[in-house]
């Protein structure tokens, strides 16, 4: 087991590469990234909105990412696999990001949050919240929060459930905060599945099924 300054040492590190991640890959729509160690070397996936853009023609954009993670973090023998996002609206990250990118186009922050919350329950979210901090009004920094459908706050169940992420942005006011939390829908299995008799299987009615069990003839 790791000893604890090592330990806060791989999570500070790990840190540096999400935040130098979001920084570059911020056309492309980043929305996350694992880092795998493997007996040889390094695996990082990488999660995306447009692939094409962090892949480059003939895989130049790949290759020159690959080298600056590996100079910048020292990590030895790296590939990188892109993986798509396909439900944009359903990564909080690629939310928030996009919340940042319309406040910085000078839409209001209420605005963007309420179509960013649109965007989310039709793609078939369970619920979100979006909390928006900073001199919103006045000079005065406080807070809005935005919630549509449930969204579990407490117990395992929103450790499960719920997915969150949390990006700034600065613009003349001073720097704002935005935390986006998600719930999904079916991520929890039923608690009960009711299960049909091999007898109405069998194409017996529930009628005949009770007969069957009194001992009465189908």
């Amino acid at each position: 087991m790791p000893h604890g300054k090592a330990l806060l040492s791989k999570f500070y590190k790990f840190a540096e590469l999400d935040e130098f991640l979001e920084s570059a890959l911020k056309e492309a729509g980043y929305g996350g990234c694992e880092l795998e160690k493997l007996p040889l070397g390094y695996r990082l996936n990488v999660f995306v909105v447009r692939p094409g853009l962090v892949i480059g023609r003939k895989g130049v954009g790949i290759r020159d990412l690959t080298d600056r993670l590996s100079q910048t973090f020292e990590l030895e023998n790296l590939s990188i696999n892109v993986v798509e996002v396909t439900q944009p609206d359903l990564n909080p990250r690629t939310v928030a990001a996009r919340i940042a990118s319309m406040a910085e186009r000078g839409m209001a922050f209420r605005r963007a949050a309420n179509m960013a919350m649109a965007g989310i329950m039709r793609a078939g979210a369970m619920g979100c919240i979006i909390t928006i901090r900073g001199k919103l009004r006045s000079e005065r920094s406080h807070f809005e929060r935005y919630v549509a459908g449930v969204v579990p706050l407490s117990g395992n169940t929103s450790k499960v459930m719920v997915n969150s992420a949390v990006t700034s942005v600065l613009l003349k006011m001073g720097l704002y905060g935005i935390n986006v939390k998600i719930a999904y829908k079916d991520v929890l299995p039923p608690e009960f599945e009711l299960k049909k008799q091999e007898t109405e299987k069998e194409g017996q009615s529930p009628e005949q099924v009770k007969k069957v069990e009194e001992g009465a003839p189908a």
